[in-house]
């Protein structure tokens, strides 16, 4: 979900009692600047039984940010990303001694790159009441999406303001060596979604916005990389043709003093596959003085599996299959830790985060294995250039 318009005046309420911004990626104000972003990802190396090569995922993702006000109501703002990935990728699950799976990749051969576009307009009409408006675009080898959006956030008295918005996506594949691997030739899919949310300033201290999303997704929404092991043989990863989702956000912020903010977020979710989740973070913005900023920040994360889920199955049991990783159930916890520091027009930014995967850190346990969850370790850097 992309922050709305409405979090982005509990960025700004929160920002303005510390004297400090949050990330520049969850502001939309009318400042004018210009940004860039380096971004390096890795996947940790499959440590499960497995046959292939068990390195996983490397990407590499460069970011051309720029905001600037069209006169004195409205503001543009461009996001550019250009990522480069390479690696394997799980493929299907065997069953192994005593029925323990084993994972099968792809191999350490996949090379592909992505590149997307987003386009934001909004018109600030005074006293928190804006209108938003977005369009994007992504293409990578095998794969087209365009999208286009709407949020408007609506003052109801001195204290509460309403935000509500839609977005409509389309998602074209045409899967690499189709023929090959009796893969489907070609593809679409449709995903709308819509929000409403509301926004409390509880006391110059305290911001609380709560807030539900529904999403419904249809069309071709299998994953046609992926196989299944069925009894003795293997079959396509096939999945129902529509899923609706629907989610419960809150997000919560406190001015502690004039140099710190806490941030808590919370988001509760359940779907039409049987699987619910829930994510709990909290970050702690402190200012530094002499233009530093330091924010370490804290993140949970807990789902159960879709209905059609396993590493492998018996027998055919019905007209679904997954053995995606994705779709099974597992927690993590990450850790990140993000450092500022302003230098006249220029903003300097670097950080780091750790996420760790395991079903064991699933709420309730679970008792369906999943060899392929992903842990991961992410650096990254960014530098500002403020016009004012």
């Amino acid at each position: 979900m992309r922050p709305s318009p409405s979090l982005s005046l509990l960025l700004a309420a929160s920002a303005a009692l510390t004297g400090h911004a949050p990330a520049r990626a969850d502001e939309t104000g009318s400042e004018q600047y210009a940004g860039y972003r380096f971004n390096v990802y890795g996947e940790d190396a499959l440590s499960a039984p497995s046959l292939g090569d068990p390195r996983r995922y490397e990407v590499y993702s460069q970011q051309f940010l720029l905001n600037t006000p069209i006169g004195n109501r409205n503001t543009l703002s461009v996001n550019t990303t250009h990522e480069v990935m390479s690696g394997s990728s799980p493929w299907y699950v065997l069953p192994g001694p005593d029925n323990k799976p084993i994972q099968v990749l792809s191999g350490a051969t996949i090379r592909d790159h992505r590149s997307a576009a987003t386009v934001t307009l909004t018109h600030d009409a005074g006293g928190n009441d804006t209108t938003t408006v977005d369009a994007t675009y992504s293409q990578e080898r095998d794969y087209r999406s365009a999208a286009l959006g709407a949020e408007r956030t609506l003052p109801l008295n001195a204290a509460l303001t309403f935000g509500f918005g839609g977005s409509f996506s389309h998602d074209r594949i045409e899967p690499t060596d189709a023929v090959l691997y009796e893969r489907v030739l070609r593809a679409q899919k449709n995903t709308t979604s819509a929000f409403a949310s509301l926004s409390l300033v509880l006391d110059r201290h305290f911001v609380v916005e709560s807030g539900i999303q529904l999403d419904y997704q249809s069309g071709y929404l299998s994953d046609p990389y992926k196989l299944v092991s069925v009894g003795d043989a293997l079959d396509s990863d096939t999945r129902p043709d529509q899923r609706d989702e629907a989610a419960w956000l809150v997000r919560y912020r406190h001015a502690v003093n004039e140099n710190a903010a806490l941030h808590l977020n919370s988001r509760l979710a359940i779907n039409s596959w049987g699987q619910h989740s829930l994510m709990l973070e909290a970050n702690w913005y402190q200012s530094l003085g002499g233009g530093w900023q330091l924010v370490p920040g804290l993140r949970y994360y807990s789902q159960s599996r879709a209905r059609f889920y396993a590493p492998f199955f018996a027998e055919t049991a019905g007209p679904y299959f997954s053995s995606d990783y994705r779709l099974g159930a597992f927690g993590a916890a990450a850790a990140n830790l993000n450092l500022r520091k302003r230098f006249g027009h220029w903003e300097f930014s670097a950080g780091a985060e750790r996420y760790h995967a395991s079903t064991g850190y699933a709420i309730g346990g679970t008792t369906s294995a999943d060899p392929a969850v992903v842990s991961y370790a992410r650096v990254f850097a960014g530098l500002d250039y403020h016009f004012d």
